[in-house]
């Protein structure tokens, strides 16, 4: 299960990039869509991010080619699960 405080910090990141949720698309389908993975690649990369994964591995983890989305969004959420989850620690 991905932190409350993740998901949060994905949305804003989503925002930052001009992407919102459709009317009632929850936020991992619309990672899906940007990312151009399915449900499960998706579930699977927010879940390595959030153990601490780099971009790449998370990609490796999930089977995710790097080209199916842009760089600077991928590092873009990498970063803030990483900030939302140092925030959790304290």
């Amino acid at each position: 299960m991905i932190d409350p405080n993740v998901l949060r910090a994905i949305g804003e990141v989503l925002e930052s990039h001009g992407v919102t949720p459709k009317t009632g698309e929850r936020l991992a389908d619309a990672v899906s869509r940007v990312l151009g993975t399915s449900d499960s690649e998706t579930q699977r990369w927010m879940e390595a991010l959030s153990e601490g994964c780099t971009v790449e591995e998370a990609n490796r983890r999930a089977g995710i080619a790097s080209h199916k989305a842009p760089d600077d969004l991928l590092v873009s959420i990498a970063r803030a699960i990483g900030s939302a989850l140092g925030k959790v620690a304290k």
